[in-house]
């Protein structure tokens, strides 16, 4: 991707096409997302009041014993990361009963794509397994104008549960 193009409507499936590797899941911060969007016309504004950082998308790859220390930061950390396309479940005791990737366990010599910020990457919020990426590729692409862009795609934002993270009651 040549530097300061805008890469538009950005998606897994672009990222397929340009490279031939697909979109495993997505993470990000807890902190990096500043707001909420309310019930109403979205705009670029609100984009601004979600991601006002300057953080660019990163697709890194992992081999799956670094997942298995990601899923361990995000049990320790205790806070709601955003996760997509990966799946957490916990016991009550805040052991880990499962993870998936894909509806697949996760096979700790299998390497699995994951977009996520430069931020993170370079060690951000203490996310330190990243040092073990075994290739990083910089799409050049702030996550805010992808927020932008699919807001311009999109007519209406839905929102459902859908238990990425959670913990058992038993």
């Amino acid at each position: 991707m040549p530097k300061n193009k805008r890469w538009k409507a950005w998606n897994s499936t672009q990222f397929l096409k340009r490279t031939g590797k697909k979109i495993d899941f997505v993470l990000l911060n807890h902190g990096g997302i500043r707001s909420i969007i309310s019930k109403g016309n979205v705009s670029s504004r609100t984009a601004y009041e979600i991601m006002p950082f300057e953080n660019n998308i990163v697709v890194v790859q992992l081999k799956g014993t670094t997942i298995l220390e990601l899923i361990d930061y995000l049990i320790n950390f205790n806070k709601p990361h955003p996760i997509a396309g990966i799946q957490v479940v916990l016991n009550n005791d805040n052991s880990l009963n499962r993870a998936t990737i894909g509806n697949d366990a996760i096979d700790a010599n299998k390497i699995y794509t994951v977009a996520t910020s430069d931020y993170l990457v370079k060690g951000g919020d203490n996310m330190v397994f990243f040092k073990n990426a075994i290739s990083i590729t910089s799409i050049d692409y702030k996550i805010r104008t992808a927020l932008i862009d699919y807001f311009i795609r999109i007519d209406t934002l839905h929102s459902q549960i859908d238990n990425r993270f959670y913990k058992l009651n038993r």
